[in-house]
Order: C-alpha cells, then structure tokens, then sequence
C-alpha cells in the first residue's frame, strides 16, 4: 500500500476529508505534532526531515479507552510546547505535500462520533505501526534512521577533533 492509498483509507474509515485551515484553533493544535503513517514518516527521511524525527509510544489511546496497547513509533519532535516544524504561524510542511496524515486530516471541530476508535483518525494513523503489512516501511525507517544518527555521531565527533 502506498502512502496515498493509506491516507484515502484512513480518510473514507474516518469520514475525515483533508483540511487546510490556519484559524487560530487550528494553529493552536500545533502544539502537539500531528501524527503519521509509517509511509508518512518515511517520506519524511527521504525528503531530508530525519533531524524532526524520534522515536515514541502513543499512550493516549488507552488513556482514552480506544486500545489496551501502548503503540510504539516514530514521530515528528515538540520542542518549547510546539511541533518543530511549526514556524510563524505555519508547518512548513503545510504546502510541501508532506504534512502527515494526522494534521492533513485535522479540524478543530469536534464530532462526538470521534470518540469511537473506527472514526478517530489519530488512533486510525498510530493502528497503522501495528499493522503488519507496513512492517517493511518500519524497517525502512529504522534503517534509514539508524544511517542517518549513525552519520550525525561521526559528524559531530569529526568537528570536536
């Protein structure tokens, strides 16, 4: 499946359509990084982002009752209480057609329907780490992450000498 077709699925699932709205509330959800597919992220690496990216666990589905798992994933960064990518009002992702399928799904408004996992798309994308099928495109990442931190520590250890 590739990272279109994935976000068509999550899109019909969730009854979500994409959004470009810069409202006030929408900028404010820039707190937090919007979430991405393993075909997000990885499109992410290769378009030169491994600097934005960490490795975490999305906890809030069984905080809210949508999982009993902890997922584990590779997410854009926060630092200061915003996204790392946010600057002067816009993700700068926002019109290079990478911005993840969290955020280009996203609204700030609510539907009480949302509650319920089949039409969350935050928990639909974090689903998408446990799905088998996009278990190459996570070993990709891993390995592309892995050469990418690999490279930053020989950088790093090249300049202090």
């Amino acid at each position: 499946m590739k990272r279109e077709e994935l976000f068509a699925k999550i899109s019909c699932q969730t009854g979500k359509m994409p959004v470009q709205c810069c409202c006030e509330r929408c900028k404010a959800q820039c707190h937090t990084p919007c979430l991405g597919t393993p075909h997000d992220i990885l499109a992410l690496i290769d378009a030169g982002y491994a600097w934005s990216l960490c490795f975490t666990e999305w906890a809030a589905g069984v905080t809210h009752r949508m999982t009993d798992k902890i997922i584990p994933m590779v997410q854009i960064k926060e630092r200061f209480g915003w996204c790392v990518l946010y600057h002067d009002g816009l993700c700068e992702l926002h019109e290079k057609g990478l911005k993840p399928t969290e955020g280009r799904l996203s609204s700030h408004e609510f539907r009480e329907i949302e509650l319920r996992p089949e039409f969350n798309v935050t928990y639909q994308v974090a689903a998408t780490w446990l799905d088998d099928s996009h278990l190459d495109v996570v070993k990709e990442i891993v390995r592309k992450l892995g050469e990418y931190w690999d490279s930053t520590k020989t950088n790093n250890s090249n300049q202090t000498l």
